[in-house]
């Protein structure tokens, strides 16, 4: 578990490892401070639990610098990752577990949900309700986990296939999850969706973060593409003949064109808090969907070199709008 200056929801999120139930082995947790500066490590030393918590520090160096670390400190044989914000559900490592008992290739996700009673901000509850609807169609067998599905914020896995498969690439500061799973992947491993593993994600995340959010994902996955990952904009090229004829058509007026695309964003957002104030969510959420696949896609087309690259892509891989 890696964590930056959040003491608090850290504290959280390791009692309730304190409180998981059905185990019959030992665990560790492993939990690497990257550059916190808020007592998170006086907290950890000071915490009574009954796992055994070994406390890393050391200098800001991002997620997956974070998570290699701690992968050189762990010795089991399966490691589970968890976000310092994500509190596990009391049967959550043992629903990893039983997959793994099965299936000694398996690797093994679990859902990222929005806890009861949680306020959550507009964009933030827009984003776990795409994710719900996700968990819902590859629990019903809709869709299959495929790496795209493989965040590190409640998954697990056999070390020695992360180091086989060389560890995360710290490069990445978004979407490192992702990109590790699909060479995890090629390991010829199998991806299992555990809707019972429930992880409780108190996302909490400004407007400004949010926003770069789809942008540092169009940039990772451009990265993915580029280093030989083809189905990254492969397959984004041809999802983008589902998205909803209104949505296509603002990517053909927008995408690539930032001093059109920013002035409309804005635009958008004000419409969505209006739409949030006058208690139309469902106005709301479509706003702020059109907002972030934007800015997805302009991400893409500016890391590609520009419009002509990126509606080549979508030509050649799937329909343009």
């Amino acid at each position: 578990m890696p964590t930056h200056n959040r003491r608090d929801s850290l504290r959280s999120v390791l009692e309730a490892l304190d409180k998981q139930i059905s185990l019959t082995d030992p665990f560790e947790v492993i939990v690497v401070c990257d550059g916190c500066s808020d007592g998170s490590q006086a907290m950890c030393r000071g915490l009574a639990v009954g796992y055994r918590l070994n406390l890393v520090e050391q200098a800001q160096q991002g997620p997956a610098a974070a998570r290699n670390r701690a992968l050189q400190e762990a010795s089991a044989e399966i490691v589970l990752f968890l976000d310092d914000d994500v509190v596990p559900d009391p049967e959550l490592i043992k629903e990893h577990l039983e997959v793994h008992a099965r299936d000694p290739r398996a690797v093994v996700i679990g859902p990222l949900l929005a806890p009861p009673g949680f306020d959550l901000e507009p964009w933030t509850r827009w984003e776990a309700a795409m994710l719900e609807g996700q968990y819902s169609s590859m629990a019903a067998g809709r869709w299959e986990p495929t790496p795209r599905q493989f965040y590190t914020g409640n998954a697990s896995v056999r070390r020695r296939y992360v180091l086989e498969a060389g560890g995360f690439n710290a490069a990445f500061r978004r979407a490192e999850d992702v990109e590790l799973a699909y060479r995890l992947q090629r390991l010829k491993l199998n991806f299992y969706f555990r809707p019972e593993a429930k992880g409780w994600h108190f996302a909490r995340r400004s407007l400004r973060s949010w926003l770069g959010v789809g942008r540092a994902y169009g940039e990772a996955d451009v990265a993915m593409y580029r280093a030989g990952l083809l189905m990254t904009l492969q397959s984004m090229a041809r999802e983008f003949q589902w998205r909803r004829r209104p949505l296509r058509r603002m990517a053909r007026a927008f995408v690539g064109r930032p001093w059109l695309l920013k002035p409309w964003v804005g635009g958008a957002l004000v419409g969505a808090r209006v739409a949030e104030l006058a208690g139309w969510r469902h106005g709301a959420e479509a706003a702020y969907s059109s907002v972030f696949n934007l800015y997805y896609w302009d991400a893409i087309s500016e890391r590609l070199g520009g419009r002509s690259a990126f509606w080549n892509l979508i030509r050649e891989h799937g329909s343009a709008a």
